[in-house]
């Protein structure tokens, strides 16, 4: 069963656009990149992610959504479905 999540992403002064283009480029194997977009508020970027499990969705945060040059904090909601 796959997974959904959405990260939320404050990034260094002036590099939201460039770590969103990263986001978006992100190629790892077991997960998809659905959205990723700057945005105002207390977050920079905010990144749909779908994955084939929950494993795989943590790992690929770690590697590479983490390791982004200008990435200073993440938080991570996991979507649940109801019914």
């Amino acid at each position: 069963m796959s997974v959904v999540g959405w990260v939320l992403i404050e990034t260094e002064v002036g590099r939201a656009r460039a770590v969103a283009e990263a986001v978006a480029a992100i190629r790892y194997p077991g997960l998809q990149v659905l959205a990723a977009d700057t945005v105002t508020g207390p977050h920079d970027v905010i990144a749909r992610f779908e994955a084939a499990d929950l494993d795989t969705f943590n790992s690929a945060m770690e590697s590479t959504v983490e390791a982004i040059p200008g990435v200073e904090h993440t938080v991570t909601c996991m979507a649940f479905h109801a019914g």
